[in-house]
């Protein structure tokens, strides 16, 4: 795929994970709404029902008080209409069988009753009237009305009726003053909800029930907490597995051409050995050549070198493969640094040679021994020598220092004076496949594999390696050992 379509790829995704957070984000939104709607639905209902039952309260005093205020007489006069009934009624001891007649009887029993029902009718009026002109003529605070009701109580079980179980705060309100009927923690600035109590008495100003819920948005959250944690969970889960989709699209497109390139810079790797060996092998078949030793002699080092650098290709491919799958043995002993330092220095001395170039070594360590698998730390003093080669394009100078900053720790520094890297640079150079570009893909000759193997060695061995470079001031690349 093209990176182009994984941008496009990309730009979709990111606007599917927008649209789906937006949706969800407005249904959440919706529900809490609902949730908030039904709240003070529920709420509301339980105020009225508190106003109710104020209310019922109130007026079942009122009786009770008109009762007690009616007079002895009154009471007398009651009593005598109810016995006149039934002193009447036939059976009755004041009513003799044989000398009642049916017709009078009727029309007596008729006007006792009548007497009885209207009696009482004027005692239930006189109440009314009393309570009226009680009420009328003697002020009385909110506090003497709702003396005795508990609004804490009712409230609560109210709204532990419909559900709501959570603290409540309260004021009573009377001409929009708060009167002492209230909650220890009452604000009025919080005031969510009201209702009007005593409703239908006219003869005082309104009062009003004010409340609210201290914990309101934890309990509307609360309603729809699980919506929220679900949906939140497969938010992630979706903005995840995209990142990774997306990452693994990046990963295998960066393989891709990781993959092409190391075809085509191992391709060209062999192929130059390939045909130089060719062409030696071509001369050496001239009669001339033949009776030339000096000629003979530089066509067959050039076919040997040739040969060598392949087959350090091929051995450098199958170390990273053993290395990845963790098959590869070190055979661990201790040997001189100094001794492998001027062995990869042989190694390495024709291609010097050739460059013109000149290699120094400087020992000024006190102690050069190391425990540790001579020929793969040979092996990585030999591929640091061929980048400080490789990346020296006019002056090749390079200088290997020994130093031991500590009794038991060796430093072997590889300084060269090329072309040096930025800072960026370094951050990569240990990346398998990465090669600094200068230019054409091929202009230095490798498949980036090289530092790639080194730092695994090491890693291995427990050692580290520092890079110290800077742009046209040439590098150093320093191992660090713990020494024997």
């Amino acid at each position: 795929m093209k990176i182009k379509h994984i941008k496009y790829v990309i730009l979709i995704n990111a606007i599917a994970l927008v649209g789906i957070i937006l949706i969800q984000f407005f249904w959440i939104k919706a529900a809490l709404k609902l949730s908030e709607n039904n709240l003070d639905r529920d709420v509301n209902e339980a105020l009225n029902k508190v106003a109710d039952k104020v209310e019922n309260s109130e007026k079942f005093r009122k009786i009770i008080r008109g009762l007690n205020l009616m007079k002895n007489g009154d009471e007398d006069e009651y009593a005598e209409s109810i016995n006149e009934v039934f002193e009447n009624l036939p059976g009755t001891f004041h009513s003799e069988p044989g000398n009642t007649d049916k017709g009078d009887l009727a029309i007596y029993l008729n006007k006792s009753l009548k007497k009885f029902y209207q009696r009482r009718s004027q005692i239930a009026d006189s109440i009314v009237k009393e309570l009226m002109v009680t009420d009328f003529f003697t002020y009385k605070t909110v506090e003497d009305k709702l003396e005795g009701i508990n609004i804490d109580s009712l409230l609560r079980s109210e709204l532990s009726f419909k559900g709501i179980n959570t603290p409540v705060e309260f004021g009573v309100f009377e001409k929009l003053q708060l009167t002492k009927i209230h909650s220890p923690g009452f604000d009025p600035n919080l005031v969510q909800y009201k209702t009007m109590l005593l409703r239908h008495d006219v003869m005082s100003p309104p009062v009003w029930l004010y409340v609210y819920l201290p914990k309101r948005n934890q309990l509307l959250f609360k309603n729809i907490q699980w919506l929220t944690l679900l949906n939140f969970l497969f938010i992630v889960i979706v903005i995840i597995s995209s990142f990774i989709t997306i990452q693994q699209m990046l990963t295998q497109k960066e393989i891709s051409r990781i993959k092409t390139d190391f075809i085509n810079n191992m391709t060209h790797e062999f192929k130059t050995p390939i045909s130089t060996i060719f062409l030696a092998t071509k001369n050496l078949t001239n009669p001339k050549i033949l009776v030339d030793q000096e000629r003979m002699k530089k066509y067959v080092n050039i076919i040997k070198e040739e040969n060598q650098r392949m087959n350090q290709q091929v051995e450098m491919v199958l170390r990273l493969a053993l290395l990845d799958k963790k098959q590869l043995q070190l055979r661990l002993e201790s040997f001189d640094m100094l001794e492998i330092v001027n062995e990869a220095i042989n190694h390495m001395k024709f291609r010097i040679e050739n460059r013109s170039g000149r290699i120094e070594v400087l020992n000024n360590a006190t102690n050069t021994r190391v425990f540790g698998d001579k020929e793969h730390i040979k092996n990585v003093i030999i591929n640091l020598l061929d980048n400080a080669i490789k990346y020296s394009f006019e002056e090749l100078e390079i200088q290997v220092i020994l130093n031991s900053p500590a009794p038991n720790e060796l430093h072997i520094s590889i300084k060269d004076k090329g072309i040096g890297m930025t800072k960026n640079v370094v951050e990569k150079i240990f990346d398998r496949f990465y090669r600094q570009s200068t230019g054409d893909v091929h202009d230095v000759k490798g498949h980036g594999l090289g530092l790639s193997y080194v730092m695994e060695i090491l890693r291995l061995h427990g050692a580290k390696i520092d890079v110290d470079s800077a742009p046209n001031k040439g590098s150093t690349f320093t191992i660090k050992f713990k020494n024997q």
